[in-house]
C-alpha cells in the first residue's frame, strides 16, 4: 500500500492560488476557535525492533488509525483504528472517571506512553486507568490489569518475557505469558515515598520519569527510591467548585529540603533491595542504568549543580566508584548523552571547553580523547551503528540558530552530515541497529516534514510525510531572521515579523516578545506553529513583533548562558532594553508605542521590564510570572541564583516585587489557578505588592488551570483579553499609571 505523505507547494509570502480565490489571514478565531492552521501529521512515531519497519498513527476525520510501514519501501499496513479500539476498552470500565487537570505532583507527560515488546509482537498502552495488550498481528486488545490504581511506565524486560511498570508509587512486574503480576517493592502506605517513579521537581527541572531500569540478564532491577517528607507542602486550592478542592503538593523551594534519592537494586524473586553507595544525601541522582557488563551506573550532582560525577557501582554489595567528574564554577547542565559502548568505553558529552561537545573514555573511566571541537555545540547524541564505529549526533554547527544532524567516525574523527543540506532544525529518531535514522525537520518557511535516511552514507531513501497542505490558501506574513549589537559590542539574534501591508514611511507599535530563560533559543531556524500564528494576529492588527534571545540563552555557548549566573533577571533586562532602544531607532518604529509580552519566565521578564524601565514600554502582559525566585523550585533557582542565604542581593536585585512602585504603564497579569509550576502565590504577592502602591493594574485568574494558561481550556478567552489590552493600551493609548 502507498505510504502517508501529504504533499503541497508552499510559499508563504507568495502562496501560489487561483487568482479570484480571496487568500486567508489568520484569526484568533480560525486558530484557537477552528484548529485552521492545525498540521496533520503521525503521531507516536516510534521504531520496531527490527530497525526495517516504523509503527504511528494519523488521524482520518474523527478516526486515529495504527500503522505499521516498511520504511524502505513505504508498503503499510493497517493494524487497528485506535480510536474504536480505545473506546472498547473504556466500555469495559465504566467506572472509570479521568481527572480534569493532572496530578499535582506530577510534572512528566511520558508515564503513559506506550511500549513494543523485543520480538515485535506486543504493544503495551494505557486507557482508562490500566493497562491494556495489542497484539499487533491482528489487531486485537484486551486488557492486562483491572485493580483501579492507574499503572505507569510499562517497560518490557530485555527479552520480553516480563513488563514492568509503577502502580501507587511501588514497582511490579508482570509475567507476560501468564498475566501474573508480582509486587517487587513496599512503601507500606507511606504517601510521601515513591519507587521507579522520580519526585515533582526531578521530573520538572532534571527531566527524570521513569526511574528504574532492567537488568541485561532481566533478572533485577535498579531503581530509584524517593522520599518528599521534608519537604515542604504547598497548598492549592480551587474555590471555583461547589465544594472548594485541596491539592496538597509536595514542592521544595529555593534553599528548603528536597526529596532525598536512593538508588536500590532488588531481584524479580523477591527479598531485600541492595542499596547503592551514592554518599551524601543532599545531593541529586538525576540518571542511572546498566552498563553493558551488568554493574549499574548513576550520576551525582552536587545540590549547587556545580560537580557533576559518573559512578559505577556492584549490583551485589552495593559499592560504588567515580568514574569521571564534571566541574563548572556557574553551574553543570544535565543531558541524556551517555552512551556505553559493548567494551565498556562510553561516551560522553561536557562544555569543559565552553561548548558542548562529545568526549570518549576508557571503561575505567580514563580520557581517550575529545571527539568535536569548535564554537558550535553538540545538542544530542542519538546512538551508535551496529559495529560501534560510527556515532550520530546533531549540532549548530553550521549556523548557531540551525540544528544538524552528523555522523563521527570514532577512530578518525571526521565528521559528515546527514539528510538534506539545507537550513532549519533537525530531529532525529535512529534504528535500533543504526542503519537508518529519520530526520524529522522544519524552517522558519517550511512546516515540519521527515525523512528516511541512510546513515552509511547520509543519503535521503525516501520522504516519510510531509505537513502544511493546511496551509494553502493562506497569506501567512514572513518571519525574519536578523541580528543586533548592543552597546557593549554583544551580537543577539533575532526575529521580526512586521505589519500587514508595510510601508516604511509609516510608524508603527511594536510588542517585544520575550522569553530569555536558560535553555531557551526563540530565535532557532524553526517551524513556529501556532505561537508564531499568534504574532501574525497581532501583525495583522498593524502591531509588528520582534524578538530577542539575551544572555542567559541556549546554543551561543557556555560563557554567553553562564553569564547570568547569581543575577536572574539583570543581563536579560539590559539585553531586552537595547533591543528596545534598537527598535526606537528604526525609522518605522513609534518609539512611544512599545509593548512587552511573555509568560512563564517571559512573565517575569515582562514585569521586570516594566518596572525597571517604565519609560521604554507604554503597556505590557505578564502570564504565569515568577515574581521572587525565593518562592520558585529548589533545582531550577539554585542552579543559577544559589540559594537565598548565599544570594541576598542577587534575589532582592532579581524580584519584580522589589520595583512594583515603578509601576507607570498599563499591566496584564494572568494566572492559572491551580498553577503547579508557577504558584498562584507569585502573582497574588505581586497583586499585593502593587495595591500597597497605589498603582493601577488588570487582573485575569483562570479556575481548574494549570501553568499552561495559553493553550488550557480557556486559550480562546486569553487570546482574545490579550488583543483586547492591546487595542485599548498599545492602539488607543487607554490607560497607564501617569
Amino acid at each position: 500500500m502507498r505510504s502517508f505523505l501529504l504533499i503541497v507547494s508552499l510559499l508563504l509570502s507568495f502562496p501560489i492560488i487561483a487568482a479570484e480565490q480571496a487568500l486567508k489571514r489568520p484569526t484568533l478565531e480560525a486558530l484557537f476557535g477552528e484548529g485552521a492552521l492545525a498540521l496533520e501529521r503521525p503521531s507516536g512515531m516510534m521504531w520496531m525492533p527490527g530497525g526495517r519497519e516504523i509503527l504511528y498513527r494519523t488521524t482520518e476525520g474523527d478516526d486515529e488509525v495504527l500503522w505499521l510501514e516498511d520504511v524502505a519501501d513505504g508498503a503499510r499496513r493497517r493494524i487497528v483504528s485506535w480510536s474504536e479500539m480505545t473506546e472498547a476498552l473504556k466500555e469495559q470500565r465504566p467506572n472509570f472517571r479521568r481527572r480534569s487537570l493532572s496530578d499535582v505532583n506530577t510534572a512528566s507527560n511520558s508515564r503513559l506512553k506506550p511500549t513494543v515488546s523485543p520480538d515485535g509482537q506486543i504493544l503495551v498502552g494505557s486507557t482508562a486507568g490500566d493497562l491494556f495488550r495489542l497484539d499487533l498481528e491482528n489487531g486485537t486488545a484486551r486488557f492486562l490489569t483491572g485493580d483501579g490504581e492507574p499503572e505507569f511506565y510499562p517497560t518490557f524486560s530485555p527479552d520480553g518475557s516480563s513488563l514492568a511498570f509503577v502502580r501507587f508509587g511501588d514497582l511490579y512486574w508482570m509475567d507476560v505469558a501468564t498475566g501474573v503480576v508480582h509486587r517487587v517493592t513496599d512503601r507500606r502506605n507511606r504517601d510521601t515515598i515513591t519507587h521507579g517513579v522520580a519526585a515533582w521537581v526531578y521530573e520538572e527541572e532534571l527531566g527524570l520519569g521513569r526511574s528504574f531500569w532492567w537488568s541485561p540478564d532481566g533478572t533485577k532491577l535498579a531503581f530509584l527510591q524517593f522520599d518528599s517528607a521534608g519537604v515542604d507542602i504547598v497548598p492549592i486550592a480551587d474555590v471555583s467548585m461547589p465544594v472548594p478542592g485541596l491539592e496538597r503538593q509536595r514542592y521544595p523551594k529555593a534553599g528548603r529540603p528536597n526529596p532525598v534519592a536512593r538508588l536500590g537494586v532488588i531481584g524479580i524473586g523477591g527479598g531485600d533491595p541492595v542499596w547503592i553507595d551514592v554518599g551524601d544525601k543532599d545531593q541529586y541522582l538525576p540518571r542511572a542504568g546498566w552498563t553493558p557488563a551488568g554493574e549499574v551506573w548513576f550520576q551525582r550532582l552536587s545540590r549547587d549543580q556545580t560537580v557533576l560525577e559518573l559512578l559505577a557501582a556492584d549490583p551485589v554489595s552495593g559499592e560504588s566508584r567515580v568514574l569521571m567528574t564534571d566541574r563548572d564554577d556557574a553551574w553543570v547542565n544535565i543531558g541524556d548523552d551517555l552512551h556505553f559502548l559493548n567494551d565498556g568505553r562510553f561516551l560522553w558529552t561536557s562544555e569543559r571547553d565552553g561548548w558542548n561537545h562529545l568526549y570518549l573514555y576508557s571503561e575505567d573511566g580514563t580520557f581517550e580523547k575529545q571527539l568535536t571541537e569548535g564554537q558550535w555545540q553538540v545538542g544530542g547524541v542519538a546512538g551508535l551503528d551496529e559495529s560501534q564505529s560510527t556515532v550520530f549526533f546533531s549540532a549548530n554547527a553550521e549556523d548557531l540558530r540551525q540544528w544538524h544532524l552528523y555522523a563521527l567516525d570514532l577512530q578518525t574523527g571526521k565528521r559528515r552530515l546527514l539528510g538534506r543540506d539545507v537550513g532549519g532544525s533537525h530531529r532525529f529518531r535512529l534504528a535500533p541497529d543504526g542503519q537508518y535514522l529519520i530526520d524529522t525537520w522544519s524552517s522558519l518557511d517550511t512546516p515540519p516534514r521527515a525523512d528516511l535516511v541512510e546513515t552509511a552514507d547520509g543519503t535521503v531513501v525516501r520522504e516519510l510525510w510531509r505537513s502544511g497542505a493546511e496551509l494553502e490558501g493562506w497569506d501567512l506574513l514572513p518571519v525574519e531572521s536578523g541580528v543586533i549589537t548592543t552597546e557593549e559590542g554583544i551580537e543577539l539574534h533575532t526575529q521580526l515579523i512586521r505589519p500587514r501591508d508595510f510601508d516604511p514611511a509609516k510608524k508603527y507599535p511594536v510588542l517585544l516578545y520575550v522569553y530569555g530563560g536558560p535553555h531557551s533559543q526563540l530565535t532557532a531556524d524553526r517551524w513556529g506553529g501556532s505561537i508564531h500564528h499568534t504574532y501574525r494576529v497581532f501583525a495583522e492588527m498593524g502591531i509588528g513583533v520582534f524578538l530577542v534571545d539575551n544572555r542567559g540563552t541556549w546554543g551561543r555557548g557556555h560563557a554567553f548562558e553562564t553569564a547570568v549566573h547569581r543575577r536572574l533577571g539583570q543581563l536579560e533586562v539590559e539585553d531586552q532594553l537595547a533591543a528596545a532602544r534598537w527598535l526606537k531607532e528604526q525609522p518605522w518604529v513609534d518609539g512611544d508605542r512599545l509593548a512587552v509580552y511573555g509568560g512563564s519566565y517571559g512573565g517575569y521578564m515582562s514585569l521586570m521590564l516594566m518596572l525597571k524601565a517604565p519609560e521604554m514600554f507604554r503597556s505590557g502582559i505578564a502570564y504565569a510570572p515568577v515574581t521572587d525566585w525565593r518562592l520558585y523550585d529548589s533545582a531550577y533557582t539554585e542552579r543559577y541564583m544559589d540559594t537565598p542565604e548565599d544570594n541576598p542581593e542577587g534575589y532582592d536585585e532579581g524580584a519584580p516585587l522589589a520595583f512594583a512602585d515603578q509601576l507607570e504603564g498599563s499591566l496584564l497579569i494572568v494566572h492559572g489557578l491551580r498553577d503547579n509550576n508557577v504558584h498562584l502565590q507569585n502573582t497574588m504577592q505581586m497583586v499585593a505588592a502593587l495595591a500597597g502602591a497605589d498603582k493601577d493594574f488588570e487582573l485575569m485568574i483562570y479556575p481548574k488551570t494549570r501553568h499552561g494558561v495559553r493553550r488550557g481550556q480557556f486559550a480562546m478567552h486569553f487570546h482574545r483579553l490579550k488583543v483586547d489590552f492591546l487595542k485599548r493600551t498599545l492602539l488607543s493609548g487607554i490607560g497607564g499609571n501617569g
